[in-house]
């Protein structure tokens, strides 16, 4: 396995010093603008010269705040400088950046500007790599005060809880229901629902409370273009019930759009687009708000597809919730984007699986987060429960070894598809797309005018062609090439 991701690798850097005589280092690459969302029958993500743009992204975890099970393991690896350039080198073009409320506010009414100075890095780390960032609000199980005491005694059919992520301890509000879970299931614990029920119904006002959070965030990323957004809250738990929290997650997502707003045109800067997501109980329906919860134009919606991954969701192909995703997206008349999605073993069979995702995801023209870039060996994944040891090898888009979090290789099935061709920005609207990752073959139409920004994995010693466009500038970078095509109208551009 890893001979041949060596090799891999090696082929990728051999053909990125490939010249055909149309390819030029020197040539300047476009700079990230800043984005916004439209909605109506062709809904999309642009760039601030009318170009339609897909974020091809991962996850990253790193600036999370999670519970730690155990003393003998860190439950996040800490970003270092090759991060995000190296998820440049396969295409990638965005970055889901994980946020923990718990490190927003750790304190009442007390935002960590120490805190936010790690996200700015982050986002200027990213920004150099070219890759749009999209801060996410993400929780587990509501926070890493959720977990059961040491030596707690659960009744039959429940289990003691390890802690998560999510919210600050003041914020956490249980009533001291029970912390044991059912069925191995982190959100099937009393005390979970009780948390999530008192957030919807802003007890103590704490739901209040993130709203402001959000507008300290969008405070300091109101000018940067490199923030393509923000997503709201991961995936919201259902509550004290389903039917009643699915209009109280809406409301919240409506003040939080309203002071996301606020700040930005208080600080002089521009409107970020906002990804809001469905109950995680998604796809069962009722789990999206309704679509009268925000006028506002600048959303995406962006459920997650974990379909034919896991367990619980394998009932549904991909196809299935992909096509219940579209549906929902089409009430709002937004696109589509896909916070999470991806497998975590089995690279050999699931790479079927993962054509097929590729395949719709193109046919769609949205995109997706792949989860996620590596996990740490202390991270609440890993571990499992208080206590517990991770396995000595863990399977994300990078392979790991526990324990020491060793860094060792991209999963060669997940590294080709993931990489496959796409265009990173359109002028106008794309109209169809076929992509494929063995092969690093594009078909993409279009109409538009200006330049197509195409990004081409190298595959063998081979330079790209690019066809059916004007003019063509091939520029290398690390793992393969962006390709810039001048068109004018409609236009069929293909790679070979």
């Amino acid at each position: 396995m890893r001979i041949r991701s060596l090799l891999f690798v090696f082929l990728l850097l051999l053909a990125a010093c490939g010249d055909d005589g149309e390819s030029g280092s020197s040539t300047a690459l476009p700079e990230l603008l800043p984005l916004h969302a439209t909605r109506g029958a062709a809904p999309g993500i642009f760039d601030s010269e009318g170009r339609q743009v897909l974020l091809h992204s991962m996850n990253l975890n790193s600036l999370g705040d999670y519970f730690q099970g155990n003393p003998a393991y860190p439950q996040v690896i800490p970003i270092n400088d090759r991060d995000l350039p190296r998820m440049a080198s396969f295409g990638l073009n965005g970055v889901r950046l994980i946020l923990s409320w718990s490190s927003v506010e750790p304190q009442r009414g007390q935002f960590d500007e120490a805190y936010m100075e790690r996200v700015r890095r982050a986002v200027a780390t990213a920004k150099a790599a070219g890759v749009y960032v999209v801060l996410d609000m993400h929780q587990d199980a509501w926070g890493k005060y959720i977990a059961s005491p040491p030596g707690t005694t659960c009744p039959a059919g429940r289990e003691p809880a390890i802690g998560w992520d999510g919210a600050p301890e003041w914020a956490t509000i249980t009533d001291n229901r029970s912390t044991c879970r059912s069925a191995g299931v982190r959100e099937l614990a009393p005390a979970v629902s009780t948390a999530f029920a008192s957030f919807y119904d802003d007890r103590d006002g704490i739901q209040t409370e993130l709203v402001h959070a959000w507008a300290f965030v969008a405070a300091h990323f109101a000018k940067e273009p490199a923030v393509a957004g923000y997503d709201l809250l991961n995936e919201p738990h259902f509550g004290a019930a389903l039917v009643g929290s699915t209009p109280k997650l809406a409301s919240y997502s409506a003040h939080a759009i309203n002071a996301i707003r606020t700040a930005e045109r208080q600080a002089g800067g521009f409107s970020h687009i906002v990804f809001f997501e469905p109950i995680a109980l998604f796809p069962v329906t009722g789990t999206a708000p309704d679509p009268s919860f925000t006028d506002d134009t600048n959303i995406v919606y962006a459920p997650h597809n974990y379909a034919e991954s896991i367990t619980g969701l394998n009932s549904l192909t991909i196809e299935q919730l992909f096509a219940r995703a579209s549906e929902d997206a089409a009430t709002y008349g937004t696109t589509l984007w896909i916070g999470e999605y991806g497998w975590f073993g089995d690279a050999g069979n699931n790479k079927a699986r993962l054509i097929r995702y590729a395949r719709e995801e193109d046919r769609l023209l949205i995109s997706s987060a792949w989860w996620q870039w590596k996990q740490a060996c202390g991270d609440p994944h890993s571990i499992g429960s208080t206590g517990g040891t991770p396995p000595s090898h863990l399977t994300h888009f990078l392979y790991s070894s526990c324990p020491g979090d060793v860094d060792l290789e991209p999963v060669p099935e997940w590294a080709a598809i993931v990489s496959r061709p796409f265009p990173r920005a359109a002028p106008g609207h794309i109209k169809s797309l076929e992509s494929d990752g063995d092969a690093a073959t594009m078909r993409v139409q279009g109409e538009g005018v200006g330049t197509l920004d195409l990004w081409v994995p190298a595959r063998g010693e081979r330079t790209p062609v690019v066809t059916g466009g004007g003019a063509v500038t091939l520029v290398p970078v690390e793992g393969g090439y962006r390709a810039l095509v001048s068109v004018s109208g409609q236009y069929d551009v293909q790679v070979r």
